[in-house]
C-alpha cells in the first residue's frame, strides 16, 4: 500500500504584488518567464544579484489580477526590500499576507476544503503537489503521514533539486552550478531581467566548470564540507546532507565518466558514494 505524504512549510512566508505594472515589473526582474505562467499553475522564479548570485527563489501563482509569491522566511525580508528598491514609478503595490498556509502533499489525495491552488510542483512532478490556502489545517477523507524537514530535504536532493534554505547560499550561489536549468528555474528566450548576462554568458560561452550532483552513502560517513578526494585529487565537496543522501559541488570534467556510466566513488578515505 502506498504512503501519503504531507509536509507544512511553517516557515512559508507570502507577498502580494498588485497593480496595473505588477506583470511587466515582475518581467523585468526574475528569471523565469511571468508571461507564460497559466491559469491555475504555479511558476518557480528567483531573483538574482546583478552580478547573476542567488538572492532568493520563490513560487508565484495568479490571484485574479495580482501575483501571490510564496518564499522561505529566511529570504523574506530582503526580497521585500529590493522589490521596493527595484519599483521606482511603477505603478504597483507590494504587502505582506499573513493569512495563507502551505503544503505539499506527496500521493494521490484528494483535498475536501477550499484552497487557493493543488498544483504539481512545477521543478519536478516527484517533489509532491503544492496546496496553497486560507486554512491552518487539511480536510481529507485518505490516510496521510506528516513528515520532517530532513525527509523533506532528503526528497529534494533524491531529485537533483536544491532545497533554496539548506542548500544555497545568497550573494554567492550561481543557478547553472545548482541545476536551475533543469528544474525550470530559468527560461532562456524572456529577455533581460536581473543577473541575466552572466548567467546567459556561463551558459553560452560553457563557461559552467562545477556543478552539484546527487549521491548516496553506500559505505562509511561524511558530513557537509567534507572534501572529496579520489586518487589524491581534490574533485568537489559535500554541500548538503539529508540522511544518507548528500548533494556535492563537483568537478565537471573530473567526474563526467563516472557519473555517465554511474560508477560508485571510491573516495581515498574508503568511503563509497553512488550516484542517483
Amino acid at each position: 500500500m502506498t504512503t501519503n505524504y504531507l509536509y507544512k512549510n511553517v516557515n512559508s512566508n507570502f507577498l502580494e504584488i498588485s497593480g496595473e505594472d505588477s506583470a511587466d515589473f515582475l518581467q523585468n526582474l526574475i528569471t523565469n518567464d511571468i508571461f507564460k505562467m497559466q491559469n491555475n499553475k504555479i511558476l518557480y522564479s528567483c531573483l538574482l544579484t546583478p552580478q547573476g548570485k542567488f538572492s532568493s527563489d520563490f513560487f508565484i501563482y495568479k490571484n485574479n489580477d495580482s501575483f501571490i509569491l510564496e518564499t522561505h522566511k529566511k529570504f523574506y525580508k530582503e526580497l521585500i526590500n529590493k522589490l521596493n528598491i527595484y519599483k521606482l514609478r511603477s505603478k504597483i503595490k507590494i504587502k505582506d499576507i499573513i493569512n495563507k498556509y502551505s503544503f505539499v502533499i506527496f500521493g494521490n489525495i484528494k483535498i475536501n476544503n477550499s484552497y487557493d491552488i493543488f498544483v504539481t510542483d512545477p521543478r519536478n512532478i516527484n517533489l509532491g503537489k503544492k496546496l496553497i490556502q486560507t486554512d491552518e489545517t487539511i480536510t481529507t477523507s485518505s490516510s496521510i503521514e506528516e513528515i520532517d524537514e530532513i525527509k523533506f530535504h532528503e526528497i529534494h536532493i533524491k531529485n537533483h533539486a536544491p532545497y533554496s534554505p539548506l542548500d544555497l547560499i545568497t550573494n554567492k550561489s550561481l543557478l547553472l552550478e545548482n541545476n536551475f536549468e533543469k528544474i525550470n528555474g530559468i527560461s532562456w528566450d524572456k529577455g533581460c531581467y536581473v543577473g541575466q548576462e552572466i548567467t546567459a554568458r556561463m551558459k553560452y560561452r560553457a563557461l559552467l566548470k562545477k556543478k552539484i550532483y546527487s549521491l548516496k552513502i553506500i559505505s562509511g560517513n561524511i558530513n557537509i564540507q567534507d572534501k572529496i578526494v579520489i586518487d589524491n585529487n581534490l574533485i568537489g565537496e559535500v554541500i548538503s546532507k539529508a540522511n544518507n543522501y548528500l548533494l556535492c559541488m563537483l568537478n565537471i570534467k573530473l567526474i563526467q565518466n563516472q557519473f555517465e556510466e554511474k560508477n560508485n566513488l571510491k573516495l581515498d578515505n574508503s568511503i563509497i558514494l553512488e550516484f542517483l
